[in-house]
């Protein structure tokens, strides 16, 4: 009802702002307000009302597309007309204009107050007369809405506008529902059109329609003939109007029954389907399932087979289902969960033992060749010399017998690798100067126990054999979260086909036994293992020149450093 409603709405505000044209006009109340001089037929009268029924058919195409009569009665008497395009407008505009002055509601109309008013239904003949007067032709029902003319400005009565709209043309306006009988009623409760049989709507017209319809909208069942209706209806707030909807009570159910069948049929369809589909799953869906169900069974794990782990329950007879292939793979999945447990800490416990056998590999050998220094020096050089070495042994024998901790501070290092070059330089006359270049930050920072003395070791075993003035220089830098320490010589270099033996030597799937001594090695697969594979030790070398070691750490102290190259 509310589309309808809207339609009608929109038909009853175009003929108001239709009406209104003629009075807002300035043109218009101009043309109203010149009089004909009693000569209808002269020029300048002509003239006059072609101009008005022009402005008259402009307004007119702007407001409505449907047939309509659009007339004005001037004060003087003048007829200006706007038919519907098939009849003679000054014939039917004057039939029209005679005829309306025998009518009652229009001299109650003229006599009252009012600027407007609707007269529904209204009835002439396509001449123009009204009905009860006579004519030759069928009579036809109109909406008919008429409007005092006055001028814009000086108030003066000019006329009075008719905009009459077809009744008929509701049927292409307001559509009902599927089957239903729809009526419309003007203030008086009189019936005004119907798109079916009137005798539908007699009883709940003229006498009924206030018992009936008490409220602004709503419906009610009705029953008509032994057949029951759902009216619908709906009052119009601008002119009092009312739309009612006739809908027979076997409709609204049978949509409902359509429904009904419907949703029966679709369910009835929906679980033949599933149970297509059950079926489907159980043979082409449970099938490979037992199968793999079967196979987890008898999975051989370590060369044991999953059904025989003790303390897993297994199945006595073949399994089928979902249920059980879940309990299949849990079973393996805790099997194998278990297998990874004890992997892990067997990798754990070797790689402890690996680390350990380095360490006890690496401390025996600075011990050995520092006591055969001590040895030859006592021989050189006389019991005088003794004393100084011994404390130089202690430093070394303090740190290499020490094996609580993994690890020490990197100033501990330099005091060991700088008292070993101390006792080396018995037997090498004071060959070798060693420096220390560290930043206060680095001389704490934790560093693997017994590093750097193999490696000075190797610098003057391996690079300063004839050379007269021996120099090393160690030096610590952090660089992009990590610490490097370079250990740098002076002494003859390392061939290049010697450092790319070396350099393989310490890659871990290359490794072969020392060509430089088990220090080195040592020390970088000792890094790996401690620290990870991105870290560990790095070799440049050129001939004649000098070697350099670089030793890299992890930064775990979280420190701030420039964006610096190592070395």
């Amino acid at each position: 009802m509310n589309r309808n409603e809207l339609a009608l709405t929109d038909i009853t505000d175009s003929i108001r702002k239709l009406s209104a044209a003629s009075s807002t006009n300035k043109q218009v109340s101009a043309l109203l307000n010149q009089s004909y001089e009693g000569n209808v037929f002269s020029s300048e009268n002509a003239g006059r009302i072609r101009s008005v029924e022009e402005t008259l058919t402009f307004y007119r195409n702007i407001f409505f597309d449907y047939r309509m009569h659009y007339i004005i009665l001037g004060v003087d008497g003048t007829v200006y007309s706007v038919t519907d395009g098939i009849d003679n407008s000054t014939y039917f505009g004057k039939q029209f204009s005679e005829s309306v002055l025998r009518q009652d509601w229009y001299y109650d109309f003229m006599e009252s107050q009012e600027v407007s008013r609707w007269v529904i239904p209204c009835t002439y003949n396509d001449k123009g007369i009204f009905k009860g007067e006579g004519g030759s032709t069928e009579d036809e029902d109109f909406i008919l809405f008429i409007r005092r003319i006055r001028d814009y400005n000086s108030q003066k009565f000019l006329g009075v506008s008719f905009v009459s709209f077809p009744t008929e043309n509701l049927s292409q306006i307001l559509i009902p529902y599927e089957g239903a009988a729809m009526a419309l009623f003007n203030q008086e409760q009189q019936l005004v059109y119907a798109n079916e049989d009137l005798d539908l709507f007699h009883d709940i017209s003229v006498d009924n329609m206030d018992l009936l319809l008490k409220e602004h909208d709503g419906y009610f069942h009705y029953t008509v003939a032994e057949r029951e209706y759902l009216i619908n209806y709906v009052t119009m707030d601008s002119s009092g109007w009312r739309l009612v909807n006739m809908v027979p009570l076997k409709k609204t159910t049978e949509a409902v029954d359509k429904l009904y069948s419907a949703v029966t049929t679709m369910m009835i369809l929906i679980a033949i389907g599933a149970s297509v589909v059950c079926l489907v799953m159980y043979v082409y869906v449970n099938a490979p399932l037992n199968r793999l169900i079967l196979k987890i069974s008898s999975i051989n794990i370590g060369g044991t087979v999953l059904s025989d782990v003790e303390g897993v329950e297994g199945f006595a007879s073949p399994v089928f289902g979902i249920v059980e292939a879940e309990h299949e793979i849990n079973r393996m999945v805790d099997y194998i969960e278990k297998l990874s447990a004890q992997t892990i800490k067997q990798k754990e416990i070797e790689q402890n033992l690996r680390y350990e056998m380095l360490r006890a590999q690496l401390n025996p050998h600075f011990l050995f060749n520092t006591l055969n220094v001590i040895k030859w020096s006592a021989m050189i050089s006389g019991a005088g010399n003794i004393a100084e070495m011994i404390t130089s042994l202690g430093i070394l024998l303090e740190n290499t017998m020490n094996r609580g901790e993994e690890e020490g501070p990197l100033r501990e290092e330099i005091r060991v690798a700088k008292a070993w070059v101390e006792i080396k330089n018995w037997a090498l006359k004071n060959r070798i100067q060693i420096h220390a270049d560290v930043p206060e930050a680095l001389e704490d920072f934790r560093v693997i126990r017994f590093f750097l003395q193999p490696l000075v070791e190797n610098a003057v075993f391996h690079g300063m054999e004839d050379v007269e003035n021996g120099e090393i220089w160690i030096k610590a830098e952090q660089y992009n979260g990590r610490v490097c320490v370079t250990i740098q010589d002076n002494g003859i270099g390392i061939e290049s086909g010697e450092l790319a033996e070396i350099l393989k030597e310490l890659d871990v799937s290359q490794k072969r036994r020392n060509v430089t001594g088990i220090g080195l090695t040592s020390i970088h697969e000792l890094m790996k293992l401690k620290y990870g594979p991105d870290y560990g030790l790095y070799i440049e070398s050129k001939k004649s020149i000098g070697t350099k070691v670089y030793v890299i750490f992890p930064d775990r102290g979280g420190m701030d450093a420039e964006n610096n190259d190592c070395g």
